[in-house]
């Protein structure tokens, strides 16, 4: 299931067009007009040691959702015109390598001209302290790496009239390729607050929900036509009266998180009877039921798309 997964998922970058760059990896930061600065106790550096393409990628050191790395932009990101499309989201390629962790300093941020000014909380929670223009962090060497825990991306906007939008990008139902790098975004109308601004990008803030350290390949605002599409893990089943199965399924709606939804029996109308990834049903009455797995974009912008399973439940 997940090789088919995986072969749809690479041919669905066709359906990809990329509308603006926002970081490429083939570039420094430097030479892009940025300057990386630490979040909280967080870090953030430019790295070689995991990349996509090119020869740098941006490392991130995080411990929750308030620590971890800010991107300023000298030129802010003018993304007033893309938000007028709805299918137009912001992609961001990221790894977590396996056995990751970022507690204690790693890598130092590095300053830049501009160097970021602390911004106060408000809603979106307070960002870290401010930035020193031009000076290198100098954290210490943390404790041994440890396992990544890390579900969430958080990514907090700053535009150049003073508003700070914020998003949660889900990484748990993203596919990752045979290197480990994921593609997590989010239409441009569906982060919180963004509208309500200038559309002006001076910053990006990210950070993760428990510590990990995460690499940043790449980010990018793509008009997406992927299609949703989802594979259960059984397409027929033979069961005893009574006996409990795991249903489960993966799926894919190109960069934006996909919901699963089932329904145990077609006979009595299609409705959610169960939502996840993973679920548990108990057939309590013999006969052939028709189960229908509903996968849907989180957003809403997409045609679901549905599939069945047959299941004999014998007397």
């Amino acid at each position: 299931m997940k090789k088919q997964l995986l072969a749809i998922a690479i041919s669905g970058l066709a359906a990809f067009a990329s509308a603006q760059s926002i970081y490429e990896p083939t570039r420094s930061a430097e030479a892009q007009g940025m300057s990386l600065v630490g979040w909280g106790s967080g870090t953030i550096a430019e790295s070689d040691e995991v990349v996509q393409e090119g020869g740098n990628s941006i490392r991130i050191s995080s411990r929750n959702f308030f620590q971890g790395g800010k991107i300023m932009f000298s030129n802010p990101v003018d993304l007033s015109g893309a938000i007028t499309q709805k299918e137009n989201l912001i992609r961001f390629s990221i790894n977590i390598p396996d056995g990751s962790a970022s507690a204690g300093g790693g890598a130092g941020g590095r300053g830049g001209a501009q160097g970021g000014e602390g911004e106060g909380g408000g809603a979106m929670g307070g960002l870290g302290a401010p930035g020193s223009g031009g000076r290198s962090g100098g954290g210490q060497a943390g404790p041994a790496p440890q396992t990544i825990a890390a579900t969430k991306i958080r990514v907090v906007i700053t535009t150049t009239d003073g508003k700070h939008a914020e998003a949660y990008l889900d990484l748990t139902t993203s596919l990752k390729d045979p290197s480990g790098w994921m593609n997590v975004g989010i239409p441009l109308v569906a982060i919180n607050g963004f509208a309500a601004s200038n559309q002006q990008i001076k910053s990006i803030a990210i950070s993760s929900d428990s510590t990990a350290t995460i690499y940043l390949g790449g980010a990018n605002v793509i008009k997406d036509g992927t299609p949703v599409f989802a594979e259960p893990n059984v397409r027929e089943l033979n069961l005893a009266f009574g006996d409990e199965f795991t249903f489960a399924a993966a799926g894919s709606a190109g960069a934006t998180p996909v919901k699963f939804l089932w329904d145990f029996d077609a006979a009595d109308g299609i409705s959610a009877d169960a939502e996840g990834q993973t679920v548990k049903r108990r057939f309590r009455k013999d006969g052939t039921f028709t189960v229908t797995l509903t996968a849907v974009d989180i957003y809403g912008l997409k045609q679901p798309y549905r599939t069945t399973i047959q299941v004999i439940v014998n007397p």
